[in-house]
């Protein structure tokens, strides 16, 4: 199970590679770079800098450069199947979106075009991230939509494409239910959605790759830029383009329709064709100069180590808070403490980045203690003020079960003035694998007044018996079992099973990853006290969180 993640500093999740710790805080994932990895990234970058110095002036007596556009175009060739697999994934997932919205739409009441039965079909949309109009047909003809009634009716597109269950896709030139730039339309029953334009291929490109889905005959539906459709059709279908040879083409199916991806060839490879009685002059003049510059970057750069040591030294990390909300009155009760890295550059590091080397290097309970200390000397007399509100800090396994922490933690609370209950620490149910050890150490911790709290529960092993045997106060429901919330997915078996398991021992309930008011609302219906997610807030600096409980809770900002 390995040792646990310090404050702020969560395991990955079990299906999937993204740390936990920015879960729902705000930072988009590989913003940052951050210390570890960008220590890492300068040694590997110093490191190949020197093969390619090297390289640089072996080349022109290998004679490589032929083999080298080989195995540019090779590359080529799987970025750009790659691409059209990303499309066709990013397809799939709208389809499904448009799928779920007439699904929803299928369950409105009213048929009479009201302004109530506009708004209904208003929520649809909105509740989608795909959709950008719903209308509604009587008789094969469309008679409104969200945004108003159509006068006289307009007679529906003819389907095109069955996309399974009951939805029927149009290659409409011009949409039924809006006006402007074709649309894709898919229909079902007595409703019809139209997809955003640009969200089938809402990804970032490389420059000069284009991204797009077409008909199985080469009808281009959508392209990240513009594109010739002769072009994609001879390169789909076969048709007659003179320029078909100049690009690397590749294509996916995906329900019905056909994602693809191409780019010109050579457009991302640099000229090897220097003549070779100029290259092996210039390549050995790079070389040296490059080794010359590696050796003296290298000799100011601090071992990832040192820099860890320092940053923590010269409390150079900062917390941020995720605002923790009460379903029922919609107020806020706390917040999670995120340790985060400010980089000289302006960008942030995330805990993933640099973790691993805190683990290896023992420097977890360190930072242990600076968020510890952080937290409530930026806190201590806002909370002195706001009484119901609470702290949330995540500590490491090992700490937790040795309560090495608590004489620190001890000091902290004293010096902010705050009641010890304001302050709950969290563990994840890793943590619980030594559970004798927990147990004295759980007793401690509430013994000084703190609350504690099982993190990321359904994720690792607990069972009723274990639990019982804890004196915990509360569990948090972990993120990917409540997105699983109204979908087909047995983790939605599973968060009714968690609820009913606070139930039964009395604990109080947080929910992690709460991003729709649908999740609110059933979490809510279902007993769950407590929430936290994009929903609500991202992880916040202290002031924004200060400003947040007060946008909520009224009054003026203290401390």
């Amino acid at each position: 199970m390995g040792r646990r993640p310090g404050p702020g500093l969560k395991r990955p999740f079990p299906h999937g590679g993204e740390w936990r710790v920015y879960r729902n805080d705000g930072l988009p994932k590989g913003e940052g770079m951050p210390t570890l990895r960008g220590c890492m990234r300068k040694r590997s970058v110093m490191f190949s800098a020197v093969l390619l110095a090297i390289t640089a002036g072996m080349l022109p007596l290998l004679g490589v450069s032929k083999l080298l556009q080989a195995q540019s175009l090779r590359a080529q060739e799987q970025y750009v199947g790659n691409a059209a697999a990303w499309t066709a994934s990013r397809v799939e997932r709208t389809l499904d979106d448009a799928r779920q919205a007439l699904s929803r739409a299928q369950r409105i009441d009213r048929t009479d075009c009201s302004l109530a039965h506009r708004k209904m079909m208003g929520q649809v949309a909105a509740d989608s991230r795909s959709i950008e109009d719903v209308g509604f047909f009587r008789n094969s003809e469309l008679v409104c939509s969200r945004l108003g009634s159509i006068d006289p009716p307009v007679p529906a597109h003819p389907s095109d494409l069955d996309i399974g269950g009951g939805n029927w896709l149009s290659y409409a030139e011009r949409p039924v239910l809006f006006k402007g730039s074709p649309r894709v339309e898919i229909r079902r029953g007595d409703y019809g959605v139209l997809i955003t334009p640009g969200r089938l291929t809402d990804l970032v490109a490389d420059k000069g790759t284009v991204y797009g889905v077409a008909s199985r005959q080469g009808r281009v539906l959508e392209s990240s830029t513009q594109v010739d459709p002769q072009l994609v059709q001879a390169l789909l279908v076969g048709g007659h383009s003179p320029r078909a040879d100049q690009f690397v083409f590749a294509a996916r199916p995906v329900s019905g329709l056909v994602a693809f991806a191409l780019v010109e060839k050579g457009a991302h490879e640099a000229s090897l064709l220097l003549d070779w009685r100029y290259t092996v002059l210039i390549g050995g003049v790079i070389s040296a100069m490059l080794l010359g510059l590696i050796l003296c970057v290298w000799r100011q750069q601090p071992s990832p180590e040192k820099a860890l040591k320092r940053a923590i030294r010269n409390r150079e990390l900062v917390v941020h808070y995720q605002p923790i909300m009460d379903l029922t009155t919609g107020r806020c009760r706390g917040a999670e403490a995120l340790v985060r890295w400010p980089q000289p550059d302006g960008r942030i590091a995330l805990p993933g980045e640099f973790l691993p080397l805190a683990e290896a290097k023992g420097l977890t309970s360190a930072l242990t203690e600076l968020v510890i200390e952080t937290a409530l000397e930026e806190m201590g007399a806002f909370f002195r003020a706001h009484g119901e509100l609470h702290v949330s800090l995540n500590i490491p396994a090992d700490d937790m079960e040795t309560a090495c922490f608590l004489p620190r933690l001890s000091q902290a609370v004293s010096r902010a003035g705050v009641d010890p209950s304001q302050v709950w620490l969290e563990i994840t149910e890793h943590g619980f694998m030594n559970a004798s050890a927990a147990a004295v150490a759980i007793r401690k911790v509430r013994a000084a007044g703190h609350r504690v709290v099982i993190d990321d529960f359904g994720t690792g092993y607990s069972s009723l018996s274990l639990l019982e045997g804890l004196s915990l106060d509360a569990l948090k429901i972990d993120k990917s079992f409540v997105k699983a919330i109204d979908q087909e997915a047995a983790q939605s078996i599973v968060v009714n099973h968690i609820i009913s398991m606070a139930h039964q021992l009395n604990l109080a309930m947080v929910a992690e990853g709460v991003e729709t008011e649908a999740q609110a609302r059933y979490l809510m219906e279902a007993g769950v006290q407590y929430a936290q997610g994009w929903l609500y807030a991202k992880a916040l600096p202290a002031d924004a969180f200060k400003a947040f409980v007060q946008g909520r809770q009224g009054g003026t900002v203290d401390g």
